[in-house]
């Protein structure tokens, strides 16, 4: 690519004397650099400089740094102010801007991401409406589905996808956008049509330090205007705060508050939901599959976006009626008169969601099989053992992608939060821990397994292992379920 398309809108300034007029490929991984390639160093540590020396013996053609630094060989080197925001416009610049022309819509939050990301191009998808589709762990182009590794995707990649997405003829593309992503400006250079806060509740806290830092990261992404209008839960009180803050155009919704759309009475049970809501001055009654008055809002946010998109409110009510959960999102599955739910909650809030709900629609025991992950916030783990005796009548402690940690020193954290250890069971191995939720449950009893979702895989020292939650309980009750 010629340079100057690639460096088209961002200011920079030459270290060296040498040039370079055109650009084969742009990575930050050094050991990916091929001849002629750009070399973007995001780190000018003792370790950076060490990449740099190997993308120029690799072919690096062009280095990009944010700091002053001696290069013993001719290659160019520019410097940006800030190498991430301009990591992110170059990447799109380098994949001809297709975000341009295309309308973006950004979910932001931290439980609801990916069931209100699903839910807008499940609702525009059956209205024939073609969409694309970024969430946790894939994205979709149409109906074809395809695997990722993060929520948010490093800047190469998500232009990569949304340049394929452009030329596939995709009009519409909505993604979920992590506090991550935000803070390391991953999304820079991305106009959203739409901007959707969904809640703040504790996680991350082992990067950002508190819920201060996350809040101010992910309320950023509204006040410095990376949304043309925001659609924002004012229930949540980061919401509120968020929107008592906000200049530009916004539509706030609720469910127990007065907000711009707002929902009247509402119905619960293991099969779905039932609500009317007063969307734009139009009363109107909704039917889901999606369980829990947390849907509830998730709905909300995702029928103020596709109406503001265009899609008629007659059009909205017969699709909501035909999508089905999100997988590994409170998925209820049923057997011998016991319900199974499997539900990716991994943070005290999304468990406290998920329990308080079934315990509404339970007539016998809640017994719960969960853990938490591995070199991520270890102070939500008493919080999440806290919130599961509370809500909880039998408690099953387990594995959940421990990665470098030991998975019993996770459970013994998770275990502090729990004062009665009489309801409490630590099993390891999580397939034995969910063979003991169905020895120990009887009629009408809920089993939540919690934390994974929909995950294939269990992740320990660096290796993934095939595990399904889904899977393990068809093979434990011999059964198959859609």
């Amino acid at each position: 690519m010629n340079l100057k398309d690639l460096m088209d809108g961002i200011e920079f300034e030459w270290l060296t004397e040498a040039r370079v007029s055109d650009i084969k490929n742009i990575t930050h991984k050094a050991e990916y650099i091929g001849e002629n390639d750009c070399y973007i160093c995001l780190h000018t540590d003792e370790r950076g400089i060490d990449n740099m020396q190997k993308a120029i013996q690799n072919g690096a053609s062009l280095l990009i740094v944010d700091k002053y630094v001696k290069v013993p060989y001719n290659v160019p080197v520019i410097k940006l102010e800030n190498i991430r925001e301009g990591y992110a416009l170059l990447a799109k610049n380098y994949y001809h801007k297709s975000c341009d022309r295309m309308k973006m819509i950004a979910v932001v939050g931290t439980n609801g991401k990916s069931t209100t990301a699903y839910l807008i191009w499940s609702l525009l998808t059956k209205n024939n409406v073609m969409c694309g589709l970024i969430g946790t762990g894939f994205y979709m182009i149409g109906k074809q589905r395809f695997e990722l590794n993060m929520t948010t995707p490093d800047p190469m990649e998500l232009h990569f996808i949304l340049n394929v997405m452009e030329n596939a003829g995709v009009g519409i593309v909505v993604m979920e956008v992590s506090s991550h992503a935000i803070y390391l400006k991953k999304v820079c250079g991305i106009r959203y049509n739409i901007g959707i806060f969904t809640n703040l509740s504790q996680d991350h806290l082992d990067f950002f330090g508190s819920m201060d830092n996350i809040e101010k990261v992910k309320h950023s992404f509204f006040l410095d205007g990376f949304a043309q209008i925001s659609i924002i839960n004012v229930d949540d009180a980061s919401g509120m705060r968020l929107a008592d803050k906000l200049l530009l155009p916004s539509i706030t919704y609720a469910v127990d508050k007065m907000a711009d759309i707002s929902v009247g009475k509402y119905e619960l049970s293991h099969e779905g939901s039932r609500f009317n809501v007063n969307l734009f001055r139009e009363t109107t009654y909704f039917e889901s599959e999606l369980v829990g008055k947390y849907n509830i809002y998730n709905i909300l946010a995702s029928l103020v976006a596709c109406k503001l998109i265009g899609i008629r409110i007659n059009h909205l009510i017969t699709a909501l009626r035909e999508i089905p959960p999100l997988s590994g999102r409170a998925n209820v599955y049923k057997f011998n008169n016991i319900n199974y739910v499997i539900d990716y909650a991994h943070t005290p809030d999304g468990l406290q969601n998920i329990l308080v709900e079934f315990k509404k629609l339970t007539y016998g025991k809640i017994i719960l099989v969960f853990g938490a992950g591995g070199d991520r916030d270890k102070d939500k783990r008493h919080k999440m053992g806290e919130v599961a005796e509370n809500l909880a009548d039998i408690v099953i402690v387990t594995s959940d992608n421990p990665r470098s940690e030991e998975p019993i020193s996770i459970m013994e954290d998770i275990s502090l939060g729990i004062i009665d250890k009489s309801k409490l069971y630590m099993i390891e191995d999580r397939r034995q821990a969910v063979k003991k939720a169905i020895e120990l449950a009887e009629c009408y009893d809920t089993i939540i397994l919690a934390g994974k979702g929909s995950e294939e895989y269990f992740e320990k020292n660096g290796k993934k292992y095939p595990y399904n939650d889904k899977k393990t309980l068809e093979e434990l009750l011999d059964t198959k379920w859609k």
